[in-house]
């Protein structure tokens, strides 16, 4: 994303207007990347709460570049509203017996919302009904389908981005090959989606799954295992990845040894679209953006005010091409930045000038 783009983003970015009535999508997140899917509508007033307002997020684990910058641009929307007088992160370490403890911590300090975003909506459901009923509000990272009673859920579309994927690889292998497969972490429900949503596009095709490993999103396991399927000599036509700092370090492997590169699936990852530039590469990028940590502070805020939100929103915008990668790559950030940023643009070059 170039600096135009940025500085375009930070300024629809701004708080909701405190005199609407219905809170649109485009002011929890840019147009285009969070739309709303369903015409129920939360009531006005129903989650009205005067301010100050101490606020809890939990989240599954940290471990890779796109949660840290994620929780770095909720902490500070969340620090740029004055009604917000403290904003509680946890994380679990990827556990989610530590997840339940963490909910329950925020049940007893009794805040005044809750965030959550679940490993396993049922594996919290106890817990966000315990904290439903004693009067906390709850919005939601992720779709529940149905599980978890909360007001609001915003989703970033995990069976989306694993589609595009899919059917990139679909088009590239003209319908019939090997692919490798490379999963996020083990149990976590966005995983599960990506995973899903890759396999339901290659129905009805020749092409197979020749391995299929975990890498946890990380860019460390990642390039192990993808050495040890390399020198393993597996055949593979195309690589499947279920996040870029994954892709980024197979990409290196492959180098590394002097294998040619095969189609290789990415994420908006600046790294990753740093390799996609210098290498001439072709391929595809899912947009996942760590704004939703934003929008989800943005619509707990605007339900606390009283103002009335659709009960779920999606974000499925067009994915980055060989076509858009100039207006998404900036060549002034390093590799850890992520699009699209809700950081205004001084922030964004103070923490991620290259």
């Amino acid at each position: 994303m170039n600096t135009m783009i940025s500085k375009a983003c930070a300024l629809a970015l701004t708080g909701l207007a405190a005199a609407a009535t219905i809170a649109h999508a485009e002011d929890l997140l840019v147009p285009g990347l969070l739309d709303p899917t369903t015409q129920e509508m939360t009531k006005a007033g129903e989650f009205q709460k005067d301010g100050p307002w101490t606020i809890g997020m939990s989240f599954p684990g940290l471990g890779n570049t796109w949660i840290v910058q994620m929780v770095q641009e909720t902490k500070y929307t969340a620090a740029q509203n004055d009604q917000i007088s403290e904003f509680i992160f946890t994380e679990a370490g990827w556990a989610p017996a530590k997840q339940v403890a963490d909910l329950e911590d925020l049940i007893a300090r009794k805040v005044d919302a809750i965030i959550v975003a679940p490993m396993a909506p049922a594996s919290v459901k106890k817990q966000v009904d315990a904290a439903i009923a004693a009067g906390i509000l709850v919005t939601t990272y992720g779709s529940s389908e149905g599980v978890l009673n909360s007001a609001v859920e915003l989703n970033l579309g995990g069976k989306a981005f694993g589609r595009t994927g899919g059917e990139w690889l679909k088009e590239k292998l003209d319908g019939k090959g090997t692919i490798w497969a490379f999963r996020g972490i083990a149990g976590v429900n966005e995983e599960t989606l990506r995973y899903e949503g890759m396999t339901e596009a290659l129905e009805g095709t020749d092409i197979k799954i020749g391995a299929e490993v975990f890498g946890d999103w990380n860019y460390t396991k990642g390039k192990q295992l993808c050495e040890n399927l390399v020198l393993s000599g597996q055949p593979v036509d195309a690589i499947w990845f279920s996040g870029a700092d994954m892709t980024r370090a197979c990409i290196d492997v492959f180098k590394d040894v002097g294998k040619p590169l095969v189609p290789m699936t990415g994420e908006g990852n600046n790294g990753f679209l740093r390799i996609w530039t210098e290498n001439n590469l072709d391929s595809v990028a899912p947009i996942y953006t760590p704004g939703i940590g934003p929008a989800l502070v943005r619509a707990t805020v605007s339900l606390l005010e009283g103002e009335t939100l659709n009960k779920a929103y999606y974000s499925d915008p067009a994915p980055i091409t060989n076509e858009t990668l100039k207006d998404f790559y900036r060549d002034d950030l390093n590799d850890a930045f992520w699009v699209t940023s809700t950081l205004p643009e001084e922030e964004i070059s103070k923490n991620f000038k290259r």
